[in-house]
């Protein structure tokens, strides 16, 4: 049986100058019993990497549409309008954050009703992915992110989808009201998937993404071509407390000049990058590694001042 493919609006709300926020749902379906798997990109505007993954997964589903079994549903845009300028907040009114307005309300704002229809939309799926980026001027592995509520149940799952590291959020407020955490707190499985974008081949750290999930998606039963094979278990660090991560910031201004770190295990007093002083033409400090282990966030080329994030590091002993 083909698959199917149905791209359908699920909400939208009139905004001000005639302009429309729109939230679409593209649906394969392969006519076939199975479960359901929701990818949801474009909460906020200005993460790109969301576009390039879900592109990649519906290229393959449309390539090799004999292995699908199941539903795919593809949110590539939930912020659409921000997306549109580049703008992380929603750009009308007060320049909300959209992940901070979940599980929504059908009687609310507008961000509160669309936020509301993505919940409802949603729900009762096998599991949901929200598709992140990393933020300007900081690079990231790829990583599987995850309440510490919820931590026990979806650290099993987060693993088959390959990430280079598994991050279980402390309990704080605002990540209640973060689309993941809503849907959990609503009986649905769902997990983030930061990926860094400010690397020169986005395609390729995007292929990673999307190979992990395809791995996800044949333990789910939807798909039965090739895919990588599941890491083993424990293989994939995991940081669970605050005391496991060593954050780095620099204690002078100027420009930060990085070494190429990301991704590696660094030594105690291993140099991370230099902050200089073109003006000067002086360096005005060479920020180490406090602790050795594995950098996982890195500072890109930038302006930095006083108190800037240049790294965080998963520390080998704790």
């Amino acid at each position: 049986m083909p698959v199917t493919k149905e791209i359908v609006k699920i909400a939208s709300a009139a905004m001000p100058f005639d302009e429309q926020w729109a939230i679409r749902r593209t649906r394969y379906d392969s006519g076939l019993p199975g479960g359901r798997l929701c990818i949801a990109a474009g909460t906020h505007g200005d993460e790109m990497m969301g576009q390039l993954v879900c592109f990649q997964v519906a290229d393959r589903i449309q390539r090799e549409p004999e292995h699908l079994r199941g539903l795919v549903d593809i949110y590539p845009m939930l912020n659409p309008l921000g997306l549109d300028i580049m703008e992380r907040m929603v750009p009308v009114g007060t320049r909300l954050d959209m992940n901070l307005a979940f599980p929504g309300n059908p009687e609310g704002t507008p961000l509160e009703i669309l936020c509301h229809a993505v919940m409802q939309d949603m729900l009762g799926a096998d599991l949901v992915l929200d598709v992140h980026a990393s933020t300007h001027y900081k690079s990231e592995l790829y990583e599987v992110r995850m309440n510490e509520a919820d931590a026990d149940r979806l650290i099993p799952k987060a693993r088959t989808l390959c990430p280079d590291l598994i991050w279980v959020y402390p309990e704080y407020a605002a990540y209640g009201s973060s689309l993941t955490s809503a849907l959990c707190a609503a009986g649905t499985d769902a997990l983030i998937l930061e990926a860094d974008e400010r690397r020169r081949k986005p395609q390729e750290i995007a292929a990673g993404v999307v190979s992990g999930i395809f791995c996800k998606m044949r333990e789910l039963g939807l798909w039965t071509g090739e895919t990588q094979q599941a890491p083993a278990e424990n293989s994939i660090p995991v940081v669970r407390t605050r005391a496991e991560v060593c954050r780095v910031t620099c204690s002078n201004p100027g420009v930060y000049v990085p070494e190429d770190r990301i991704g590696t295990e660094v030594r105690e007093g291993e140099l991370l990058g230099t902050v200089v002083d073109a003006c000067e033409g002086v360096v005005r400090e060479r920020v180490t590694a406090p602790a050795p282990g594995l950098v996982f966030s890195q500072r890109s080329y930038s302006a930095v001042y006083p108190g800037t994030l240049i790294a965080r590091i998963r520390k080998e002993h704790v």
